[in-house]
């Protein structure tokens, strides 16, 4: 019985992969078995359709090594050599059993199924890997030399570095007092809500025993809040630990008033909240004072 040839060899028959003996063989396969020649339109149609669609742009490092699989793949194909005669057309007329014909396996072929990357296969990869989600497939298929269950780390990633080593992630503390601060006040409101809140830095101030202000609520940091402390910071030097989401000015405008406490002193920045926008954030800043460090 004439051995089918795999769905590799179809499709590195659609992208003229196949050294030229046994393209030759799997075609004429091809133009005597119906199911062959039903697969082999799919493939040529699944490559049609990717061929006209606009192809992502990978980074040319990936984009180098899918080429070098690809090449790699056809080559290692033609290296082993399945024989020409394996997919050919059955002989009419009697056969002797016992003439001593010859069995291709095509075990050590299926085993390299893994490791072959067609270029319409290429092209799918691609699309997944842009989309999104995709680049534990690509490196999955792009492994070489690994078991089955193994897979590579996703390209252009290191190693994770050692639990000590890793900077801890730090966002200020935001709170909600209701106040709405005044030029001529607000050292004295700044102080209170300081005082109220903690720096920021310290989770178990008690803020009953502060005296002044009871109405402060902590609040999950916004993107927005985070951004804006961050600029904050750069342009002054100084890291923001609390802000409290407030009011300012005799329109009471929204206003985030940012605590930024040094060696001997408090930084007070009352900011307008068009800071997480971007540009200079000291152009953002309203007014500001300082208070003496506790």
């Amino acid at each position: 019985m004439t051995p089918h040839p795999d769905a590799e060899a179809l499709a590195f028959l659609a992208e003229d992969l196949l050294d030229a003996g046994e393209e030759r063989a799997v075609a004429a396969h091809v133009e005597t078995c119906s199911p062959c020649a039903a697969t082999l339109d799919e493939l040529t149609g699944v490559s049609e359709i990717l061929a006209a669609t606009p192809a992502p742009e990978l980074p040319s490092d990936l984009a180098d090594l899918l080429d070098q699989r690809v090449a790699d793949a056809a080559r290692e194909r033609a290296g082993h050599g399945i024989a020409a005669h394996a997919f050919a057309p059955a002989a009419t007329g009697p056969e002797d059993p016992a003439a001593g014909a010859t069995v291709t396996s095509l075990a050590g072929a299926r085993r390299r199924r893994a490791f072959g990357l067609p270029k319409l296969l290429v092209a799918a990869a691609a699309g997944v890997f842009v989309v999104g989600g995709g680049t534990a497939v690509v490196n999955a298929v792009l492994s070489s030399g690994g078991g089955a269950g193994e897979v590579s780390a996703p390209l252009g990633t290191e190693e994770a570095p050692e639990e000590g080593d890793a900077l801890p992630a730090y966002v200020p503390k935001l709170v909600t007092t209701g106040t709405v601060y005044s030029d001529d006040a607000l050292p004295e409101q700044a102080a209170q809500t300081f005082d109220l809140a903690g720096d920021g830095s310290d989770p178990e101030h008690d803020p009953d025993s502060a005296g002044g202000q009871s109405h402060s609520t902590d609040q999950t940091v916004t993107f927005e809040v985070e951004q804006c402390s961050v600029r904050l910071e750069r342009a002054y030097q100084n890291r923001v630990t609390l802000v409290d989401d407030a009011f300012y000015g005799g329109d009471a405008a929204r206003a985030w008033i940012m605590f930024a406490p040094g060696d001997d002193r408090v930084d007070v920045f009352v900011v307008d909240p068009s800071c997480a926008q971007g540009g200079d954030a000291q152009r953002a800043v309203l007014a500001r004072t300082a208070l003496d460090a506790p």
